[in-house]
């Protein structure tokens, strides 16, 4: 540690101060009351200490400038200028530029994508030397491989191994509290956040929204601070489809219903639980980071990763004929039209913070509302068909006296009522 501090230009009389916060370290261990004796800390940082997440930064980059330049990457090319929207920019390879995705280290965590099996073998191998190396193990209990199949195939296990042990292949894993699976979609994402924020309402029943003590607006903010934060963890970056978004709104629906104690028998609509609550959709609140997050990436260097994968693609492998998988940069031109953004000129207006959040607040207030007059519509609508007189049937049964509406009722009954006779 000291010699990598050392590396990276800091000063003598400074390594000294901070190895002399280290040296002869104790701890102490505190159970059920108890006190154990001291026992020396001959390893690592000090807990609790401000240099700790600075100082184990650098030696993990110290890590990373060791890894071999031919160690197995991830291809990507991209191009700033041109539209983010504008695949078509991609194909002039002059004008593209390319660059290697090695790892997503961050602090003691880290992803190391391949593209076949021996990539993947000889990127772990790699890692685990250089780690050992500067005295780290990899933990191989939780280690775990992963695999993203190509539409309608299915390959077989990879058995990646790390100092002789097999790693576990598994279909779903947790990185950073995202769910990565072997599909490339967040629907198993969305199903663990909302078992997440569950289990956050839970722990908080007795303590907060079942307190007679408190106003319901407390309990409101709670809910959007604690619950909703839960839920929408990492939502900027979801790739969401209709039933994935229904699901997150039916959530936020029974829980309010809960907190407002709002019966199922009063008939009360979505749209008038979220004024009496004064709480925006999930919708619109997914689409408010959504855009947040997209200006934040445009205002990033560009040598920035994020940046990199929104204005670029794989360098290699096509996507399929027919109805691909919906990707995020079709969702965020989707996002942009809703909330009368110009996809063609949102990057310029994304530069400068002040007027792309002042853009992205109106949009998405704007979006709101023509939501709820859509769902009032809607309700309208339907009330009204509901009111209307039903005609009568008019489609009789050559076997029996019934009738019926529509032929397809017309048909089932004549496929069990009057099966053909063998």
């Amino acid at each position: 540690m000291w010699a990598v501090l050392a590396r990276f230009g800091c000063r003598p009389d400074f390594v000294t101060l901070v190895r002399g916060l280290h040296d002869g370290m104790v701890g102490r261990v505190c159970h059920q009351s108890s006190l154990s004796g001291p026992f020396s800390i001959n390893g690592g940082l000090k807990q609790g200490c401000v240099l700790a997440p600075t100082c184990f930064s650098l030696y993990t980059a110290a890590m990373l400038n060791e890894i071999p330049p031919d160690t197995p990457a991830i291809d990507l090319q991209f191009r700033m200028d041109g539209g983010v929207f504008n695949l078509a920019r991609l194909r002039a390879k002059t004008k593209t530029t390319k660059t290697l995705l090695r790892e997503m280290q961050y602090a003691d965590d880290n992803a190391t994508p391949g593209q076949t099996a021996e990539d993947l073998q000889r990127t772990a191998t790699t890692y685990n030397t250089v780690y050992e190396r500067f005295g780290m193990q990899v933990n191989t209990d939780k280690t775990k491989a992963l695999i993203q199949h190509p539409p309608g195939q299915i390959l077989p296990n990879i058995n990646t191994t790390i100092n002789e042990h097999t790693l576990e292949e598994v279909e779903q894993f947790s990185y950073l509290g995202s769910t990565l699976t072997s599909t490339p979609t967040c629907k198993k994402d969305v199903e663990n956040r909302i078992r997440a924020a569950h289990s956050a309402y839970g722990r908080l029943s007795c303590r907060v929204f079942n307190n007679h003590a408190l106003t319901m607006a407390t309990k409101i903010m709670v809910f959007q601070a604690i619950v909703l934060s839960t839920l929408l963890y990492a939502c900027e970056t979801w790739t969401l489809y209709r039933s994935d978004i229904q699901s997150l709104e039916r959530f936020q629906q029974y829980k309010l219903r809960q907190i407002l104690k709002i019966p199922w028998e009063s008939h009360t609509t979505n749209v008038a639980v979220l004024n009496q609550a004064s709480v925006t959709s999930v919708e619109a609140t997914i689409i408010h980071h959504r855009l947040r997050w997209a200006g934040h990436i445009q205002r990033m260097e560009p040598f920035r990763l994020p940046k990199i994968m929104l204005n670029g693609e794989l360098a290699n492998g096509t996507r399929p004929r027919g109805a691909p998988k919906l990707r995020y940069k079709n969702q965020l031109k989707r996002t942009l039209a809703l909330t009368n953004i110009d996809p063609s000129s949102w990057e310029q207006t994304a530069r400068d913070r002040a007027t792309w959040r002042r853009a992205v607040h109106q949009g998405t207030t704007a979006f709101e509302e023509k939501r709820k007059e859509n769902e009032e519509a809607k309700r309208r609508r339907r009330r009204e068909r509901q009111e209307q007189p039903c005609p009568p049937p008019t489609l009789p049964c050559e076997l029996c006296p019934r009738l019926f509406h529509h032929r397809l009722g017309l048909s089932s009954h004549i496929r069990n009522k009057h099966p053909p006779r063998r």
